[in-house]
């Protein structure tokens, strides 16, 4: 007879609001939450950390750019691999209902092969790799949207998810590329990259190993195109997406930090307030202001 415990079920309740059958959230797993199910899918992105992914029985590795396929029903829950709050687990989760998939399928016709896939009641979890960093990409896109909440966001938000699915739909049929035969990243190619990705966990070694060059001679190209060193342009990326974000969102600032690559707000103010010469909540104050006297 077995002991374990039967898995909690989510509802749609607790996440669907405003007639949006979409949401979109960042979050930092623990140990505190029991393995659930859910009434509706999930797409999940591992954005930073590692763990394990404990879903239908299996114990499955949890790394930086997993992306995981979790149907309606399936008993999932994250873990991380330590509790130490300097190498935490960091999910971004895209949840949607059946009904939302219907819409998008009559939305956009050219979908309807890939909603169908995602809407087979056959479908089983599965897990596919973001190799070049178009999932963190679209993740972040859709989380900032989705909290933002600018004029039309529900129409990027519903355009975001079928290029999303799209996305894992193609990892999932076609076969990885071989290493040999990924071109070099070019110096272009690499500053595109980092204003892409800026909120993830870049290194220096990482995209100087996708230039195909040694650390030294992509510091050495990076500062040419653009004045700075690896460190100091993403951080002149990160402060200008901040900037963005105070005037044109109401989010709070830790999760304008989050956005923007920083779990922890107090470097973040420090370093905003280097940058800037205010804190961010002064600086989101001056522009709402400027913003009034413009009206006026």
């Amino acid at each position: 007879m077995s002991n374990r415990r039967p898995a909690d079920v989510m509802s749609g309740r607790e996440f669907f609001d405003q007639g949006l059958q979409i949401y979109v959230n960042r979050a930092q797993e623990s140990f505190e939450l029991r393995e659930h199910s859910h009434e509706f899918a999930e797409v999940t992105y591992i954005s930073q950390g590692a763990g394990t992914h404990y879903i239908e029985g299996e114990a499955v590795p949890a790394r930086q750019g997993s992306v995981f396929v979790i149907p309606e029903g399936h008993s999932h829950v994250f873990r991380p691999q330590t509790t130490d709050k300097n190498k935490p687990l960091v999910v971004y989760n895209c949840l949607f209902t059946s009904a939302y998939l219907y819409e998008l399928r009559a939305a956009f016709p050219a979908f309807r092969e890939v909603g169908d896939f995602f809407g087979d009641p056959r479908l089983r979890w599965f897990e596919v790799k973001d190799a070049v960093g178009v999932h963190d990409a679209l993740f972040q896109e859709l989380y900032r949207e989705y909290h933002g909440r600018p004029p039309g966001f529900a129409a990027v938000l519903s355009a975001l998810t079928v290029q999303l699915l799209t996305v894992v739909y193609r990892h999932r049929l076609l076969p990885p590329e071989p290493k040999e035969s990924q071109p070099a990243l070019s110096i272009a190619d690499a500053i595109a990259h980092m204003a892409a990705h800026y909120a993830s966990p870049l290194k220096l070694g990482d995209l100087a190993d996708l230039a195909k060059l040694s650390e030294r001679q992509f510091g050495r190209l990076l500062r040419q195109h653009t004045g700075m060193s690896f460190s100091a342009y993403l951080q002149h990326l990160r402060m200008k997406a901040a900037c963005r974000l105070l005037t044109e969102t109401s989010q709070r600032i830790a999760d304008v930090a989050a956005s923007v690559g920083y779990a922890d707000l107090k470097f973040f103010n420090r370093l905003f307030r280097a940058k800037t010469g205010v804190s961010p909540r002064v600086y989101r104050s001056e522009h709402a202001n400027r913003r009034q006297t413009r009206k006026i």
